[in-house]
């Protein structure tokens, strides 16, 4: 299956348990509905949770995507013929003559590494050369294509060399020539075939006009008859020049299969080729590009879970075909071409919305998928504790933890102490654990959460955790820097903020201005508790 045939779902960056495993649970149901493109894959690293899910169930890890970007495997390109440098130009130009193919002939070796190419304009330029300006040993010439371009039939003898490199005769042959067992004569006569051979060294007599000639067996030298005309015969010596005499070695624009579109236009603005080879990373060639097969190119089709705003999504998003969403968030800034399926609700994690769409297009639900869409809403709600959490999770939760066979209270507590594990990593890996970008009225800010049991630990880290804060607001150039550190233990969060637009927080949560942090009780959901709040304030009129 080529990437043009791949539906691409995904969900936002700096993927957490939601994101991962209901992409792979909504992958796993457009397949049982047809979509045999349908893959899941992420757009970063996954975290110790969503680690300890996949393992518990058995399920791979999927492939990341580091955007959607239109590439030239995208396309459907020509897939052409290739040729050897050893073969006649005869046959690249019975190529170029077939109906929709390309005017350019990729010539490799014999391992399918591109070697060089060979354009019509090369071949029609030996086709315009004098006569009397080619000689045998202008080009290459195998023997072996030379034959066969004429399509002539050995009688006897044989030529002593792999390539022509004498010299050509056509008819009668004055006195006093000097001949070598390299050339080659052309001629109609039988009788007078017969007579060359007996006077004269050559390598090779053809016979044209489809003469026999008679009791030839006893000469060295090689006869070919061919029906053609001795005229014609020299016509086609030509087409017998191997596609290595004339082929393009260096200074050929190619492309790599997964370079992004966005080159090629700019190369392509800048020559006047219309043709280009496309070559696989280890250099075999993938096909030919022509420019007609960039117009109008279809993006990737692209199946949103778990996000719809821009800025958490896959870079290149504005170049892709958004066919679907399923999402539990408020509706964001994407904007579409077209009219996408969206099934937006208001629940507590995506999965729950994905496990009606099972039940409503009457698709069974693996033990494996039931554990990942379980494992979902369950660090979505925080054991259905969270304010986010509305009686459909709890329930569907509950069912897919009857069709996993799985005892809630004891999983969830293994896969908690799982996820909140924060002893191998930095202040850095933290805050980047579970991230999002937003825009509070006019200040630019990134929101991260990490879910903890022992909140002391982490307070004894405080001047760590703000020295990377503000590290980081620098490097993003941001207004604003959140950190909530959710206490499982305590129901409650700590949350620091650094930036410019910290009066936001202050405002918003009753943050003294000379402090960087506050606990608050009860608040464990950044989407209900934390974004709408900071947007509220930053929104009032002051």
């Amino acid at each position: 299956m080529s990437n043009k045939d791949n539906v691409y779902i995904f969900g936002h960056k700096k993927p957490d348990t939601d994101t991962i495993c209901s992409a792979m649970a909504y992958a796993h149901l457009k397949r049982e509905m047809g979509l045999s493109g349908a893959v899941a894959y992420r757009l970063g690293e996954i975290n110790q949770e969503t680690a300890y899910v996949l393992e518990h169930f058995e399920q791979a890890v999927p492939q990341e995507l580091k955007d959607v970007k239109l590439q030239i495997s995208d396309l459907d390109i020509y897939k052409p013929v290739t040729l050897l440098e050893s073969q006649p130009i005869k046959l690249a130009w019975d190529i170029m003559q077939q109906e929709e193919t390309s005017r350019l002939v990729p010539v490799v070796d014999a391992g399918g590494k591109l070697k060089g190419i060979i354009g019509i304009g090369d071949i029609t330029e030996i086709f315009m050369e004098d006569g009397e300006d080619i000689s045998l040993s202008k080009y290459e010439i195998l023997y072996e294509n030379f034959i066969s371009t004429l399509s002539g039939s050995k009688v006897g003898g044989g030529y002593g060399y792999e390539k022509l490199s004498g010299r050509l005769f056509i008819g009668d042959v004055c006195e006093g020539v000097e001949v070598s067992d390299k050339d080659i004569i052309i001629t109609s006569n039988a009788d007078e075939a017969w007579r060359l051979a007996y006077q004269y060294d050559f390598g090779c007599i053809i016979l044209a006009d489809g003469k026999k000639p008679k009791n030839f067996e006893n000469f060295k030298c090689a006869l070919v008859c061919v029906e053609a005309s001795a005229l014609k015969v020299a016509n086609l010596i030509k087409q017998a020049i191997s596609i290595g005499s004339i082929m393009k070695p260096k200074d050929i624009i190619a492309f790599y299969e997964d370079t992004y579109l966005d080159a090629v236009f700019e190369t392509m603005r800048n020559t006047r080729f219309r043709n280009f080879p496309i070559l696989h990373r280890d250099g075999s060639l993938y096909g030919i590009l022509s420019r007609r097969h960039v117009m109008g190119v279809p993006g990737k089709k692209v199946i949103l879970v778990d996000h719809n705003e821009k800025g958490q999504s896959a870079d290149g998003l504005d170049q892709a075909e958004i066919i679907e969403i399923i999402d539990h968030h408020r509706i964001a800034d994407l904007q579409t071409n077209a009219a996408p399926y969206s099934r937006i609700e208001p629940v507590g994690c995506t999965s729950t919305i994905i496990y009606k769409l099972y039940k409503e297009n009457g698709v069974d639900i693996p033990k494996g998928i039931a554990g990942l869409m379980l494992s979902a809403i369950l660090s979505d709600t925080l054991k259905f504790s969270s304010p986010t959490c509305t009686p459909q999770d709890e329930e569907v939760g509950r069912e897919l933890a009857r069709i996993a066979g799985v005892d809630i209270d004891a999983y969830a507590s293994e896969m908690f102490k799982a996820g909140t594990n924060m002893d191998a990593m930095s202040v850095r890996e933290m805050l980047e654990v579970d991230q999002k970008p937003f825009t509070f009225g006019k200040a630019s800010a990134y929101v991260s959460q990490i879910m903890v049991m022992d909140l002391p630990s982490m307070l004894a880290r405080k001047d760590e955790i703000l020295a990377e804060m503000e590290a980081f607001r620098a490097e993003v150039e941001c207004d604003l820097i959140t950190f909530m550190v959710t206490d499982l233990t305590q129901n409650g969060s700590e949350l620091f903020a650094v930036g410019g637009a910290k009066d936001l927080v202050e405002m918003a949560f009753g943050m003294k201005p000379a402090e960087n942090s506050i606990f608050l009780p009860d608040v464990v959901s950044r989407k209900k508790q934390i974004v709408p709040i900071l947007t509220q304030m930053a929104n009032t009129p002051s």
